[in-house]
């Protein structure tokens, strides 16, 4: 039986960040959007689109809002633990860090080139 992806790490410049269960990676790419004719739907244009990195982080003694809002040309590493590793390039903290009272929580949305599969 296959081991199907449960855990993901994300390191930002090398260092790994202590996040939540839960982060999502959507790469990113090529956005196709169907430009019907009169008589076919065959043709269609094309739009980059970033990829975006959403995770929770377990916010506490050394971390710094001013350091993850201030994230710009950043390497990031979305690694599965069934060995999938992707890097997004010129990553940016795309809004404001929200923290959470009470819960230790800092939600961190990164966004930036489409995403590669290291092979």
């Amino acid at each position: 039986m296959a081991k199907k992806f449960g855990r993901a790490t994300i390191r930002v410049n090398g260092t790994t960040l202590d996040t939540e269960k839960g982060s999502t990676l959507d790469p990113g790419g090529t956005k196709r959007e169907p430009r019907p004719g009169s008589n076919t739907t065959s043709g269609f244009t094309e739009e980059l689109v970033p990829a975006k990195i959403e995770a929770t982080i377990l916010f506490g003694e050394g971390d710094s809002l001013t350091d993850l809002n201030a994230l710009i040309n950043a390497t990031v590493l979305f690694e599965t633990d069934t060995g999938q590793t992707y890097i997004v390039r010129d990553a940016y903290c795309a809004e404001p860090v929200t923290l959470t009272e009470g819960e230790g929580k800092a939600k961190l949305v990164l966004m930036g080139s489409a995403a590669e599969e290291m092979r």
